[in-house]
């Protein structure tokens, strides 16, 4: 019966250490299954679901991965994002929760901006799978959005997330940070988003899970882990417009320290704005009128 394995997969993952073991167990039995958890659920107290030998297999390999530690998302292959699914993998980073906040926060701005020849345009720098940059231009179709990411790896799960999620108001950019500033004019963009790499090594303490599946490079920055800070800030001083706005995710020890860096850079007004847990989470800064 479905409840007794669920039950004793619950007890595997307790067992291996996993922060989540109810939610994480129900999750492989939906993608075992193919039915939402909902249904699962209220079926499975009626006692009237049995796995096929495929499903039980399915479920089966999935619990065996991630009792490893190997995340769930890997193993599903896709994250939740908002309201949307993202395909995730080896090689891209699994956005997390905190960022969510972000991208609501970039969303109700770019809705009040009055658009210009038609469109507001934003830069998502760093942009992984897409998450920030894609959700903004799904749910506001006269948003020009550009996302750029340097890793390959990375790229090709943005490529198919931007095909399901919003493949007409959107262009990809396979380059560093600063190769933005050739795909858009000097002061002609109205809203830059970026969950740069900020973790440094040896000194943030990480999950197992984030140690060792997330792509390196997409976790650590050296210079106390704000080097790729630096650059969006460089970069989002040249893109955008006055009083065009920023948005950048940073750690909680590091608000003071990109405020400042912002500052330099000819930002007004920046403001750290804190997660659902209270911690200094990103930082919010205007582009100064020049």
């Amino acid at each position: 019966m479905l409840l007794e394995k669920v039950e004793q997969a619950i007890s595997r993952l307790r067992g291996a250490g996993v922060a989540s073991p109810e939610a994480d167990a129900w999750h492989l039995a939906v993608f075992a299954t193919g039915v939402s958890r909902g249904e699962l659920q209220a079926r499975a107290v009626r006692g009237d679901v049995m796995l096929t030998d495929d499903e039980a297999q399915v479920f089966d390999a999935g619990l065996s991965r991630r009792v490893a530690r190997e995340p769930l998302w890997h193993i599903t292959g896709r994250a939740p994002f908002l309201q949307f699914e993202l395909v995730v993998g080896p090689g891209v980073f699994t956005p997390r929760p905190e960022t969510e906040l972000l991208t609501e926060q970039a969303r109700t701005e770019a809705q009040l901006m009055p658009p210009r020849d038609g469109v507001v345009r934003v830069v998502d720098l760093c942009a992984g799978s897409g998450a920030i940059g894609l959700a903004l231009a799904a749910d506001i179709p006269h948003l020009d959005v550009l996302l750029v990411e340097k890793s390959p790896e990375a790229a090709a799960y943005l490529q198919t997330n931007r095909t399901a999620i919003a493949p007409v108001n959107t262009e990809i950019l396979q380059g560093e940070v600063g190769q933005a500033v050739t795909h858009r004019a000097p002061g002609s963009v109205d809203v830059v988003v970026s969950n740069p790499p900020y973790l440094v090594e040896g000194a943030d303490e990480l999950d197992v899970e984030t140690h060792g599946h997330d792509p390196h490079e997409a976790l650590f920055a050296s210079d106390g882990g704000l080097a790729v800070i630096r650059e969006v800030v460089e970069v989002s001083a040249q893109l955008l417009r006055d009083g065009g706005v920023v948005f950048i995710e940073h750690g909680i020890d590091q608000s003071e320290a990109v405020q400042s860096l912002l500052t330099t850079q000819g930002f007004a007004r920046a403001e750290t704005i804190v997660d659902l847990v209270g911690r200094p989470r990103f930082t919010r800064a205007e582009r100064a009128r020049r």
